[in-house]
């Protein structure tokens, strides 16, 4: 009896065992049918994907072959694309260059395998093209179809025009410093800087590979100043203005050939009464480039523009008694050489007719008589030439020393209108009359510049090198001979990453009272770029007149003395610009 409940439940044990058996195996066969289910599905997955990659691939050699028939009207983008690492504008990218191959050559595709492993997973290897392949990809030699207007259509260029751009190249540490932009280059040398840009422009597509537009681009730039002021003493004002507003255009015209116009806003009256009705838009700067800096050092302007006396550079808000007296524009022919580099030389000759006369002229004749005006039949009564050079005192500081010279400095901008009341000097260009002088009286510039780490020294000293007649422009009872000079150091740096800088300046004159320039100032500014593309300026300044026992006058004018004394001014100028 005992054997035999012994035998049982050893059976029992057993079925137990074997039941247990079966029903694993019967759970291994389940698991398996659904990894064969899923593998089935990815296969499925991926035979869906390859069938669409063939169909994308069917579609391409159509545009290829339609491409064949006619050519494909693409318009250039003027401006430089910013290159992108996104998958995205890989994938653009790539069809953009199976789209550019010759139609009879379909754009190679690599080979792709897919491998199910035994536990669902998915693995995809790729062979890559070969340099063949690849080169199949590019046009025939000797195709520029990208320098081409319109995908190589030039009669489209009749119809889409010319290509309008705004802040070439501006990468992101430019933004705040805007010196890429031709409406902050100095105004004197403003054609060297736009000639220089035009080889930035050049040089900056060739890195990227893109070949130049041989066709006209259009670059536009300008800028909007609103200036807040308050000064004390004798010379007391207030007002809130529109200081500035400009906008300029440069034309790429050829490899060779650039032109440049700039129109402003003239911020007071210009017929007395309300200014806001009466303010004027003029022609500030126009004139015409040949050359090329990447083949030649050589070049030549002819137009508008301020000629190359001076330099008058400043952080400030107010401008220095240097630039107030002697900066200089007229209809000039400029011939010049320029090494290109930031080190080196810059030489370059002008001439203009000036509106200033010399000599004794009878403007009373009747109408029977025949007087000739002096400078009548010279076409460039006036002329001038400037020599700079840069060069590196050690790889952290660059000095620049220059000079420069005029034949007649009663051209300027700062002697043909004077800031004075109507009833004392108004300047030489009040009118034909007052534009007649009784000799020409020429003048000089010295300067120099020192850059070093993040500061900067500037030194400029202007001065006629021969008096005026009495008659013309008077000091003390005696001819006057003006001179000014400029001194200013600066220093770079940055608030909250934005480029900031801070200047101390200090600026004296001579015998300029009848010009309307103090006889000292001294001024402290700091600026920075709040936002991108916009500068604020806040400028403290003290400022010294002439002596009240001085006295000045020109033109056989009114004889008026200084008001002496001394006063502050405080100055806050927000300027944005494009």
């Amino acid at each position: 009896m005992v054997k035999f409940l012994r035998i049982k439940k050893i059976s029992m044990a057993l079925a137990v065992v074997l039941g247990g058996s079966v029903a694993s195996d019967a759970w291994a066969a389940s698991s398996a049918n659904d990894n064969v289910d899923k593998q089935v599905e990815l296969l499925s997955q991926q035979t869906a994907a390859l069938q669409q990659q063939v169909q994308q691939l069917q579609q391409q050699i159509a545009e290829l072959k339609t491409a064949k028939a006619a050519p494909v009207a693409t318009p250039v983008a003027a401006t430089v694309p910013a290159t992108k690492s996104s998958s995205s504008s890989t994938a653009k990218n790539s069809k953009s260059a199976a789209l550019a191959a010759p139609p009879s050559k379909p754009a190679p595709k690599s080979n792709v395998n897919a491998v199910v492993a035994a536990d669902g997973t998915t693995s995809v290897t790729t062979t890559p093209v070969s340099d063949d392949a690849k080169q199949a990809l590019l046009p025939p030699s000797g195709t520029n179809l990208a320098a081409e207007p319109y995908g190589g259509r030039g009669d489209l260029a009749n119809i889409g025009g010319t290509a309008v751009i705004t802040a070439p190249f501006i990468k992101s540490d430019r933004q705040f410093g805007g010196y890429d932009l031709i409406v902050n280059y100095s105004s004197v040398k403003k054609n060297i800087a736009i000639m220089q840009q035009d080889k930035n422009f050049v040089n900056e597509m060739t890195s990227l590979g893109l070949a130049l537009p041989n066709y006209p681009l259009l670059e536009l730039s300008g800028n909007i100043e609103a200036l807040g002021m308050r000064v004390s003493g004798p010379n007391s004002a207030g007002n809130l203005n529109l200081s500035n507003a400009e906008l300029d255009m440069q034309a790429r015209i050829n490899t060779w050939t650039s032109g440049f116009m700039s129109f402003a806003y003239n911020s007071g009256p210009s017929s007395g009464g309300n200014p806001i009705s009466n303010s004027n838009l003029f022609l500030d700067n126009a004139f015409i480039n040949i050359g090329n800096f990447d083949r030649s050092h050589y070049y030549g302007t002819v137009g508008q523009l301020y000629v190359p006396f001076g330099s008058y550079r400043t952080y400030g808000v107010t401008d220095p008694f240097t630039k107030t007296l002697f900066r200089t524009k007229g209809r000039a022919l400029i011939l010049g050489y320029n090494s290109t580099q930031p080190t080196g030389l810059d030489a370059s000759v002008y001439g203009f007719n000036g509106a200033v006369q010399t000599g004794d002229v009878n403007l009373n004749a009747s109408d029977d008589d025949t007087t000739t005006m002096p400078n009548d039949n010279v076409i460039l009564n006036t002329y001038g030439g400037d020599l700079t050079y840069h060069f590196a005192f050690s790889s952290n500081t660059n000095v620049g020393l220059s000079v420069s010279g005029i034949s007649n400095i009663a051209d300027s901008s700062g002697m043909q209108s004077t800031p004075l009341p109507s009833n004392q000097f108004q300047g030489f260009g009040e009118s034909s009359q007052t534009e007649i002088l009784k000799h020409a009286v020429p003048g000089a510039d010295l300067r120099f510049d020192v850059t070093s780490y993040d500061f900067e020294f500037i030194g400029e000293h202007g001065l006629a090198t021969r008096s005026f007649s009495a008659q013309d422009l008077m000091y003390n009872g005696e001819g006057a001979q003006p001179t000014a000079t400029h001194l200013e150091g600066d220093y770079n740096f940055k608030i909250y990453s934005r480029p900031s800088a801070f200047g101390l300046g200090y600026d004296q004159s001579n015998q300029a009272l009848a010009l309307g320039v103090p006889k000292r100032a001294f001024m402290a500014t700091i600026s920075s770029s709040i936002l991108r593309n916009t500068v604020l300026n806040l400028e403290l300044q003290h400022y010294i007149n002439y002596s009240s026992n001085d006295t000045a006058g020109g033109n056989n004018g009114v004889v008026f003395y200084s008001d002496g004394g001394s006063g502050n001014g405080i100055f806050l100028q927000l300027d944005a610009y494009f």
